[in-house]
């Protein structure tokens, strides 16, 4: 059967939004066929004009027409069952005139055509269209013997060449096991494809009810989300005044019961802070928005810097803190995610302090594997203290969850701290291991591999919190961009302390105009204010028309800790940030950055 590109590319296009993918296959097939028996067709025509053989000649002519139109039909409508109906009524007409210009009885051609629209009928109508079909072919037959009885199968015998009765037994019986063959088979066809329909429109609804599932989580992740930066935000500015306002009392030099109270009022401050930290630092990591940096840095110095800021801690709770660290680290340099390593130290060893009344906690650094280009480290944090019982090992992973529902009692915590753990490790392809015995302790250890960094090229320092040095700073011009009386007023105070009279904006409009009018060394600029946010307000000093004037320097002071906050800052022209609740120490390092840069 010819196969021609052109027909089986405008039948796709034109079936292409029916939804049964047989219907396409049986129209092609048709355009095929018929394309097929009309090139027959034009070949036949000649040698029935030449032998004076006019019906056969003109019926051909007809069927010729016929033909074309069918397939100029499926070419360009979508009406293939039409063309499949009137196919099979020429077909029928082929056989039914075969009676009048074939006297003498049933044609094997007859035969050949009767069996092609029993096939035709089922493959292309279906069940119901093939029975009425193959019932006309099975009245042709009856017909003819009826008509010409003994000369029809002396026809058929001069043909074959076989008994009479025989042959009209076995082809009575052969041509009824065909239809019946047929029929069987395409009722199977048809069940098995309409099962498969049936599947189709269920795996269809499962999809869209999947689909639906998805945005509905999408959108209750991205409600989470804001909702966990808005409720930070609003945590975050009165912990701003909390923990401000505390350390300037420490400051003025309290009596002892006084810097009790206050020490006590800072702690709680900042255990809050770090809980809402925790649950920021999960959701982050849940959604997929922690990358691991890939920035060098000494190993051995951030380790003995982690060391160094818990001695004192595990001093005052009257416990030994040691550390274990290889002497092949001392000249070590890496390259990877120095913030993230020391966010899974500092919890695994502020939990090994918490859970330890008495006795000693121990940080290991070793090196496992090294070769010129990659090394092995192994970690591990020890500690002597209660201990976690098998059955709850692997619970202590999961957010939110703790060993006993009487820890959070006895010792505080969220839940959080081993989970950002594992998730963080997760994110360097390695996993964390425990093994602990109730009453006796637990150690953590993972591994991480790091590529090799020569120390002798440039490291980016990261800033500190404390002071670059004891500079005079009294002399900037400041301006501060804050809505909230509390931070106003915490602001006021703290830069008083360093003889600094600032100026103050309520919003981003009138820090706009304040800069217009007066000119500044820096702008301490909130985010999230009235009128005009602190984005817009920076972009609009940053398109003033006054090149000098506008290169102010810009620090965002924000509670704000949106995923994307970095990004906004850095867009807006905003030059560095500070997060509320701020260290004084850290801002007044800034601060003493941008004096000596003006003295120069």
């Amino acid at each position: 059967m010819i196969r021609i590109k052109y027909i089986d590319q405008n039948i796709a296009k034109i079936l292409v939004n029916d939804p049964d993918p047989l219907n396409m296959v049986r129209a092609r097939f048709l355009a095929q066929g018929l394309s097929s028996s009309l090139i027959v067709l034009l070949l036949t025509l000649p040698s029935f004009y030449i032998h004076a053989q006019h019906l056969l000649f003109f019926r051909s002519v007809l069927i010729i027409v016929a033909q074309v139109g069918l397939i100029w039909v499926l070419l360009k409508t979508p009406k293939w069952k039409l063309v499949a109906h009137l196919t099979c009524i020429i077909i029928a007409v082929l056989i039914w005139s075969n009676l009048f210009i074939f006297l003498q009885g049933i044609k094997i051609i007859s035969l050949q055509f009767m069996l092609l629209l029993v096939v035709l009928s089922y493959y292309l109508l279906g069940i119901k269209w093939g029975v009425f079909y193959s019932l006309l072919s099975i009245l042709f037959m009856g017909i003819n013997f009826a008509l010409y009885g003994q000369a029809a199968m002396l026809t058929i015998h001069n043909q074959i060449e076989v008994d009479n009765y025989s042959f009209l037994i076995v082809f009575i019986f052969n041509f009824l096991l065909i239809i019946y063959i047929q029929h069987h088979f395409f009722y199977a066809f048809n069940e098995t494809i309409k099962q498969l329909k049936i599947k189709q429109e269920e795996e269809k609804k499962l999809n869209e009810k999947l689909q639906e599932t998805i945005t509905i989580s999408e959108q209750l992740s991205k409600a989470k989300t804001n909702f966990l930066s808005t409720i930070s935000h609003e945590l975050r500015t009165p912990l701003n005044g909390v923990i401000g306002m505390s350390d300037l009392l420490l400051l003025d030099n309290p009596r002892k019961e006084q810097e009790e109270n206050l020490n006590i009022l800072k702690f709680s401050a900042n255990n809050l802070l770090n809980l809402i930290n925790d649950v920021l630092d999960i959701n982050k990591i849940e959604s997929g928005k922690v990358d691991i940096e890939k920035i060098p840095f000494s190993i051995h110095e951030l380790i003995n810097s982690i060391f160094a800021g818990f001695k004192n801690r595990a001093t005052a709770k009257g416990l030994v803190f040691t550390l274990d660290c290889s002497n092949e680290l001392n000249e070590l340099g890496v390259i990877g995610d120095p913030t993230r390593l020391t966010q899974i130290l500092n919890n695994l060893i502020e939990n090994a302090l918490k859970f330890t009344k008495d006795g000693k906690v121990n940080l290991t650094i070793k090196v496992i594997e090294k070769n010129s280009k990659n090394i092995r480290l192994y970690f591990c944090v020890s500690d002597t203290g209660i201990g976690i019982p098998v059955e709850k090992q692997e619970l202590v992973f999961e957010s939110f969850s703790q060993a006993s529902t009487s820890t959070t009692r006895n010792y505080g915590g969220s839940g959080l701290g081993l989970a950002i753990v594992k998730n963080l490790l997760e994110l360097h392809q390695s996993n964390i291991s425990i093994q602990s015995e109730v009453n006796v302790g637990t150690s953590f250890s993972f591994e991480i591999n790091y590529t090799l960094f020569d120390l002798n090229q440039n490291i980016p320092i990261e800033p500190n919190n404390k002071s670059i040095e004891n500079m005079d700073i009294s002399g900037l011009k400041i301006l501060i961009a804050e809505d909230n009386q509390m931070n106003t007023l915490l602001m006021r105070k703290l830069l008083a302390k360093w003889n600094i009279t600032p100026d103050f904006a309520s919003n981003g409009a009138d820090a706009v105009e304040a800069f217009k009018t007066n000119d500044y060394d820096l702008i301490l600029m909130d985010i999230h204010m009235p009128i005009m946010d602190g984005y817009e307000a920076s972009r609009t000093i940053r398109n003033y028309g006054d090149t000098v004037k506008s290169a102010v320097h810009i620090i965002a002071l924000t509670a704000s800790v949106a995923l994307d906050v970095r990004n906004k800052i850095t867009e807006a022209g905003i030059n560095d940030y500070v997060s509320k609740p701020f260290n004084p120490e850290e801002l007044r390092g800034k601060i003493e950055e941008i004096a000596s840069h003006k003295s120069v």
